[in-house]
């Protein structure tokens, strides 16, 4: 198994960034902690010199596994399903763009917090959810058939009802990608399953896992406080038996507060599951 830890590429006050600061710092304290790989969590694309960060990953033997777009919707207010078509095409152009930065490290993007949110839930619930999905549909098309001359894979998150409307289960991704996948290239599509969020909405975490074993291709740890795994109450022995029999190769992450400080949020969060990976 392999580990990664999010780390902010600017600084921003999105809550579940361990390191946060500075990004060549950020990533010098990944490596010396012993992680595999980090995953960027960026909102300026065009800020970041590509063969610095190229250099200073391989100096700290670091993988860039993702890039997120969270901080777009977060920063800028900017999302896939906005009623105004403007703000859409706004989201898209800046997917795009670190769609552009994530192809110089063969690294994944993020549709987390990008789609936003189903609005005029009152009214017609149903309705403005059917609206939301077209529209989100349509720009991931967007960025599906811009992303292919880079072979780019793209990681739908589901994300809990506290902080979006749309998409919060495991099984919702699954049935938007049974209704709109022929829009998509499948081999390119995937679930970023989050125990964070599961823990708030799926009835049993390990059940969802095993159910869409074959759409999940990453992996984010946090416990049921998003703190460190260990410092909440999920059972994370009964999560790992079922990764690890569900033969997943993929990485494992950490989307975590900085708590009880940022080193020791990384330092435990790394331990807590190598501990798990060499007694499971």
């Amino acid at each position: 198994m392999k580990y990664a830890i999010v780390v902010s590429v600017f600084k921003t006050g999105f809550g579940p960034i361990v390191f946060r600061e500075s990004l060549d710092e950020n990533i010098k304290k990944a490596g010396r902690i012993g992680y595999d790989g980090v995953e960027l969590a960026i909102k300026r694309p065009g800020d970041i010199n590509v063969n610095e960060l190229k250099d200073t990953l391989k100096t700290n033997n670091l993988t860039a596994l993702t890039f997120g777009t969270g901080q777009i919707f977060f920063d800028q207010g900017l999302s896939f399903s906005d009623d105004d078509e403007k703000n859409r095409e706004k989201a898209v152009r800046n997917v795009k763009k670190i769609i552009d930065l994530a192809s110089h490290f063969n690294a994944s993007i993020i549709i987390g917090l990008i789609r936003g949110k189903a609005c005029n839930l009152q009214g017609n619930p149903k309705g403005a959810i059917e609206i939301a999905e077209e529209r989100i549909s349509k720009c991931l098309k967007e960025c599906f058939d811009y992303s292919e001359k880079y072979g780019t894979g793209l990681l739908i998150e589901p994300i809990n009802r506290y902080e979006t409307n749309i998409f919060n289960t495991v099984d919702e991704i699954g049935s938007f990608i049974n209704k709109y996948g022929r829009s998509f290239d499948l081999n390119r599509l995937g679930i970023l399953a989050d125990t964070f969020h599961m823990n708030i909405e799926e009835p049993v975490i390990e059940r969802s896992l095993e159910k869409y074993k074959h759409l999940i291709k990453h992996l984010h740890f946090a416990d049921s406080n998003r703190w460190a795994p260990g410092y909440g109450h999920i059972n994370f022995d009964k999560i790992f038996k079922v990764i690890k029999n569900n033969n997943y190769d993929g990485y494992i992450s950490f989307e975590i507060f900085p708590l009880p400080d940022p080193l020791t949020a990384a330092k435990d969060a790394l331990a807590f599951v190598k501990k798990l990976e060499r007694e499971i």
